[in-house]
């Protein structure tokens, strides 16, 4: 299928085939990812900052062959390391197919995943929200020693369509920890460090600061899908408030 895009070009180094899906009615859609064809060709070798650039193709079927129909070329950039992230195709509405992307990234030692929304029916098709909204974020990689604020949140979502609603909703369930250390244990652990005559280890000023409280935290979120984008119905949406910790 990606031939008929691309025609000898189709392997382009660089080029990945995220999903094709058969839409009924004679109709289907091809997903692609691109780098630069100049990238490293092992993804743990490129920079975490490359991005993988999204294109969709619709096709119809003519004559019992699938004919391009249209192009929606460089829709977005996501991911890490040149690698797009995961696709599923999702219904966003009645008789409105498209797909999601969910894709990884590390920022200044927070791990983030985040979800992107493409409707296969728009004219000018882009990501429903104009920024990609957290589903996951963590810095377990930055959670060591003195760090006063530790988290692990992650989000289920789906779809739900309700009667009469041209688009579904998404909601999303999130769940997971976070730790915290109190002002008066840092306050505590600085004062015995700086008294008179203190020649603490690094160490004892961590056994002096004490581990971290630790809870369980949950929140579920509804957000509401239209052409014109996404909006926050309900909810909180807990990665996004520890990510800005």
């Amino acid at each position: 299928m990606s031939r008929a895009v691309f025609g000898d070009a189709n392997l382009a180094k660089g080029r990945e085939v995220l999903g094709f899906k058969a839409l009924g009615h004679d109709r289907a859609a091809l997903v692609i990812s691109e780098i630069p064809p100049d990238s490293n060709a092992e993804a743990s070798m490129r920079e975490m900052t490359l991005q993988a650039t999204i294109s969709a193709y619709l096709f119809d079927k003519v004559d019992g062959k699938w004919r391009l129909a249209q192009k929606h070329e460089s829709i977005a950039e996501t991911g890490s390391f040149g690698k797009a992230g995961e696709l599923t195709w999702v219904t966003l509405g009645e008789n409105r197919p498209g797909f999601a992307i969910v894709a990884e990234s590390e920022i200044l030692r927070k791990t983030v995943k985040l979800l992107a929304l493409f409707d296969l029916t728009a004219k000018d098709m882009r990501s429903l929200p104009s920024k990609p909204i957290l589903v996951h974020s963590d810095n377990a990689t930055d959670c060591e020693g003195e760090r006063p604020y530790c988290w692990d949140i992650s989000g289920e979502w789906k779809l739900v369509q309700k009667p009469g609603q041209a688009f579904a909703d998404l909601e999303i369930n999130f769940a997971g920890v976070d730790e915290t250390r109190s002002e008066e244990a840092v306050e505590k652990a600085e004062a015995m460090a700086n008294a008179p005559g203190a020649a603490q280890s690094y160490d004892e000023y961590l056994a002096a600061l004490g581990p971290r409280a630790q809870r369980k935290v949950k929140s579920a979120v509804r957000y509401s899908l239209s052409e014109k984008g996404i909006n926050l119905v309900s909810g909180k949406n807990i990665a996004e408030v520890s990510y800005g910790e």
